[in-house]
């Protein structure tokens, strides 16, 4: 698993999350402008969807509710639809399979194995990642 950190995870808490709150408002203004301008290839609409999710690396493609704890890290949500869901991260991540809490912030019951599917570098030394919910995951 390969993860590339960066001068923004040294940043306070409260500052990282103010850049993570621009980015995600960067990032839905430059949809609205481009919406209508480009064919949409989902099979699902999205809704906006902004909370902290928590990400674990699973210890296999078998055993999607078995997580190896000291791997996880947070996320910032942006979009959800029936079929996926798209957030940002600080670090590079390889696509792949990964266990997600999309309600982390709330009550931590939402629990899905997702791939990373789709990812680019955006802005502030965010990228931003697009992940198919694979299959609920209990834990």
């Amino acid at each position: 698993m390969q993860f590339s950190w960066v001068h923004a995870m040294d940043m306070p808490p409260e500052k990282l999350n103010a850049t993570a709150t621009e980015v995600l408002d960067m990032l839905d203004r430059w949809s609205d402008r481009m919406h209508g301008h480009h064919t949409q290839k989902r099979q699902y609409h999205r809704v906006p969807y902004r909370t902290l999710m928590t990400v674990y690396i699973p210890y296999n493609d078998h055993m999607a509710g078995e997580a190896n704890e000291s791997a996880g890290f947070t996320v910032w949500s942006r979009n959800l639809s029936r079929g996926g869901v798209g957030f940002i991260y600080t670090g590079q991540l390889n696509h792949g399979k990964y266990l997600m809490c999309l309600d982390a912030a709330q009550r931590g019951e939402l629990w899905f194995l997702v791939e990373v599917v789709r990812s680019r570098k955006v802005h502030d030394h965010f990228w931003e990642y697009g992940a198919k919910l694979l299959e609920r995951a209990s834990i």
